[in-house]
């Protein structure tokens, strides 16, 4: 009898956590598909978009034209949170930097075919290694969500940054020009 009512107990504190309230992971997994718009993220467009939840009713507070449309649709796909109604949502825009540099090395013929003749008689090396960095892009990070009461936060990451470096193939060949050039 008293293992009933311990496994009772135990079911009802599971269910009452379970349902009692919206935790930040199923939010996360509601605002799964929004995503940074295409636009502003190439407009390098960021800032703060507050909306009115009211029900299924979504008013605009405050923030840019090109952010608002996202940030209002993902708003009406979130209900109610915590058997509130009403809500105040703020969506933070964020562009971030998600570019690295990875260093690479690459072997190149010196000179032409006359030049590495003219190597091979001294006993020089007609090879060289040319170390270069290459440009990677990374993910954006995951979206962030925050819950206050009545008052929710959304953290949307944007790449930011992008690959300025010219291409590598370009560089190693301005490279062994230059080495050239110095020898």
């Amino acid at each position: 009898m008293m293992q009933i009512v311990r496994t009772c107990t135990v079911a009802c504190l599971a269910a009452a956590a379970i349902f009692g309230q919206t935790t930040e992971e199923e939010l996360r997994s509601r605002l799964s598909n929004v995503h940074y718009p295409p636009l502003p993220q190439q407009a390098r467009i960021q800032g703060d978009v507050h909306v009115s939840l009211n029900g299924s009713v979504v008013t605009l507070v405050a923030g840019h034209q090109l952010l608002a449309p996202t940030a209002m649709e993902s708003a009406k796909a979130l209900g109610s949170i915590q058997n509130q109604s009403v809500l105040d949502v703020t969506y933070h825009f964020v562009l971030v930097d998600t570019t690295r540099s990875v260093p690479t090395t690459t072997t190149v013929k010196r000179g032409n075919a006359f030049e590495r003749a003219i190597l091979r008689i001294f006993g020089r090396p007609t090879e060289k290694v040319v170390h270069d960095y290459r440009c990677e892009e990374g993910a954006a990070p995951p979206i962030e969500v925050k819950i206050n009461g009545a008052a929710l936060e959304v953290w949307i990451y944007g790449k930011g940054g992008g690959c300025l470096q010219p291409n590598s193939t370009r560089s190693a060949s301005l490279n062994s020009m230059v080495s050239t050039w110095q020898q």
